[in-house]
């Protein structure tokens, strides 16, 4: 005779009823007590933090995929860090700065990190319960571990070497680790197509609004009522925007026209200009790159279609080259980005001098990665300085954490960090294009057209700018990239499995 180790199911369910209600019962005596404590207080704002924080503990840990759905909005949503002239009141929300930085409470942590750790804990809760599956790893599973394991090796050097900070050690340990931990969770927690659909229905929407607030900053702004308004949202923005872009355009080849579809066009105006306000020569870059890679894809997927929208691409491009290559303004920005790379002395002064500041950057992470190319610098340690630059007046960490995300992981981890990266890049562009242009499901096999263009944006992106260590970037890639394990559920099934993925690329 055997017996189960989990408990029978009436009786699992009494006690999930008899959980429910205390959780129930402690949220309510909670509300009742900041309700009382604000009318007491005439109204205190800071007093709701306890009453929220509540409904979000009990939510998350009722159904931890509402984490992943908190985490991803916020986000997309709220800046990391205020935009250089414009005040806005998603950049004062304190969600990814330290607790311990504006109230008393001796918290290292982040808003972002603390429902990180939540989601996770309702999802390991429900599963040593018996109420969720078996765990996985996704496909890109190992790869994300390497690269965390990357960043522990990485501390260790830091602390090997004896001159560690361990402030600035944590605050380049955060991201990649925000990164890893929110595509596991995302892998195990989202099953179902419409836990899939809010997350991309909240990319769409949220990134439209971003760029209508950029929109709404550049007429605001008083001090710029010439075109040189510098960024009107935040840098990692122009990353969101251009797989946002990228996806209209696989929607509209591919014929899907659903509700999504259309608001995603009505937003292309909002989105593109934006886009143009925000002079960010590397969002342009990234977008060429993006809507190439897309539109191979689109061969692939369609030849007919893929071969029209290259055709009339090409077109397009080379006309407007031809017609803006000496103009100046918001419509002649993408044209900038081209200019800068092809003649350096038709740009801008101020443009000029931030090539050349990356360009002196480039060669001190050369030096110092000649100097230790195994093990790099480590974590919390300063890059060797050959060339002394310009000073940053805005940035204080510009010698811990260099523009070049890329050759910055090198110069803190070694090859080791770098082989990481490059491994999940090119299984997440493998799977991804595997399912789009094989899949079996036409439902949702379009769907992985997000993280691959997603993919391709930030690295371009965190060639020239921080894109690595920035919060927002790495919780959003890595939920994007954690719908990888649910499509190739979905749209192949089996193809967690790297065979699969090769006979299906084949």
């Amino acid at each position: 005779m055997s017996a189960s180790i989990w408990p029978s199911s009436d009786l699992y369910a009494a006690r999930v009823r008899h959980a429910g209600l205390a959780l129930g019962s402690i949220a309510l005596a909670l509300a009742i007590a900041c309700a009382g404590a604000i009318v007491a207080t005439g109204g205190d704002l800071m007093l709701v933090a306890p009453l929220a924080g509540a409904v979000i503990v009990v939510l998350v840990m009722a159904h931890p995929v509402v984490g992943v759905y908190l985490l991803f909005g916020a986000a997309l949503l709220f800046e990391q860090f205020p935009i250089a002239g414009v005040d806005t009141i998603t950049a004062q929300s304190h969600v990814f700065q330290n607790v311990s930085a504006y109230t008393p409470l001796p918290i290292r942590l982040s808003i972002a990190d603390l429902l990180l750790l939540l989601t996770a804990a309702g999802l390991l809760v429900r599963r040593l319960t018996g109420a969720h599956e078996r765990l996985r790893l996704g496909p890109l599973g190992w790869g994300i571990a390497a690269y965390a394991a990357a960043f522990v090796l990485s501390g260790l050097i830091g602390v090997a070497r004896g001159g560690m900070d361990l402030e600035v050690g944590m605050n380049e340990l955060r991201a990649p680790f925000e990164l890893c931990a929110v595509y596991f969770v995302t892998a195990n927690l989202v099953r179902e197509r419409g836990q899939c659909g809010v997350l991309i229905w909240m990319f769409v929407t949220i990134v439209g609004v971003k760029a209508l607030q950029g929109i709404v900053n550049y007429q605001d702004a008083p001090g710029w009522s010439s075109y040189d308004a510098g960024a009107v949202t935040a840098h990692e923005d122009v990353v969101f925007f251009d797989a946002t872009v990228a996806l209209a355009i696989v929607m509209a080849v591919l014929g899907i026209r659903t509700k999504l579809f259309w608001v995603l066009l009505a937003l292309q105006p909002v989105i593109l200009t934006a886009l143009l306000l925000d002079q960010r020569r590397t969002g342009f870059i990234a977008l060429a790159a993006v809507l190439l890679v897309i539109t191979i894809l689109l061969i692939f997927a369609n030849p007919k279609r893929g071969l029209l929208l290259a055709g009339v691409a090409g077109v397009a491009a080379l006309s407007y080259i031809a017609l803006f290559w000496d103009a100046s303004g918001p419509l002649a920005e993408p044209v900038r980005a081209i200019r800068s790379v092809v003649d350096q002395q038709s740009v801008s002064a101020r443009d000029q001098s931030s090539s050349e500041w990356r360009q002196i950057e480039n060669r001190n992470i050369a030096f110092t990665i000649g100097q230790l190319p195994l093990s790099g610098v480590g974590l919390g340690e300063k890059y060797l300085v050959h060339v002394q630059p310009p000073p940053l007046y805005d940035f204080i960490y510009w010698q811990y954490i260099t523009h070049n995300a890329l050759l910055w992981l090198w110069l803190k981890a070694g090859p080791v960090a770098a082989l990481a990266l490059w491994t999940v890049v090119a299984r997440a562009l493998l799977v991804g294009t595997a399912i789009f242009v094989r899949g079996r499901d036409a439902r949702v096999r379009w769907i992985a057209a997000l993280p691959v263009a997603l993919v391709v944006s930030q690295i371009v992106f965190s060639s020239v700018d921080l894109g690595l260590t920035y919060s927002r970037s790495m919780i959003v890639l890595g939920a994007v990239l954690g719908l990888l394990t649910y499509l190739a559920d979905r749209a192949m099934p089996g193809a967690g499995r790297p065979a699969t993925i090769l006979r299906a690329t084949a």
